[in-house]
């Protein structure tokens, strides 16, 4: 499988975002929530390696 770009893990990050915001309405303290957010810190993590900076959004 061929890497991923940074415009492709940013747009990934965007979403799982506003999924965030959607569990944390609806599904708060669930499995999905938690999983939801550990996708966010690998995609940030991901992001910061990749372009070397940190990453606020």
């Amino acid at each position: 499988m061929a890497e991923r770009t940074a415009v492709a893990l940013q747009k990934q990050l965007e979403r799982e975002l506003q999924h965030k915001l959607w569990f944390s309405n609806h599904m708060s303290g669930s499995l999905q929530q938690r999983q939801s957010l550990r996708r966010i810190l690998e995609l940030r993590t991901k992001l910061a390696l990749m372009l070397g900076k940190h990453i606020t959004r």
